[in-house]
């Protein structure tokens, strides 16, 4: 009798832990649900996200891909157009060498002319004080 009452007991003992470990098991089971919904949520959120970014950034890579062939247009309109000055200034250049040369011949014949004229007065000079003095 005492023998049955301690199996009793023990029996009880063991039910009582397996209710506690079922408790358990379906408390944990319930949090885990719920986090995984959770979870699920933020994945959902996450992608939508991340979608509404990847279409900006096409957007944003359509945009400059646009703006960088806009930009090889007018470079080009502008190289063209400094080659045209380049070519003007060349000419400009040229013009102003040669300007610059036939002044500097004229200056320096000029200056020939005035220091063979000085040469001819001082000798000249030279000459009449030579007739003038004996």
């Amino acid at each position: 009798m005492i023998e049955q009452q301690l199996l009793t007991l023990f029996v009880g003992i063991i039910a009582i832990c397996m209710v506690i470990i079922t408790s358990v098991i379906v408390f944990i089971g319930m949090h885990s649900i719920k986090t995984m919904n959770k979870v699920h949520e933020f994945i959902a959120h996450a992608q939508n996200e991340l979608s509404f970014i990847a279409s900006k950034a096409v957007i944003t890579l359509h945009d400059v891909s646009e703006l960088v062939t806009h930009l090889k247009v007018e470079t080009h309109a502008i190289s063209e157009k400094s080659l045209l000055s380049l070519h003007e200034i060349h000419e400009l250049l040229s013009y102003l060498h040669m300007e610059t040369r036939s002044l500097a011949l004229k200056a320096s014949n000029g200056i020939a002319k005035v220091t063979i004229g000085s040469l001819v007065i001082g000798v000249l000079s030279q000459f009449f004080k030579k007739k003038t003095n004996p």
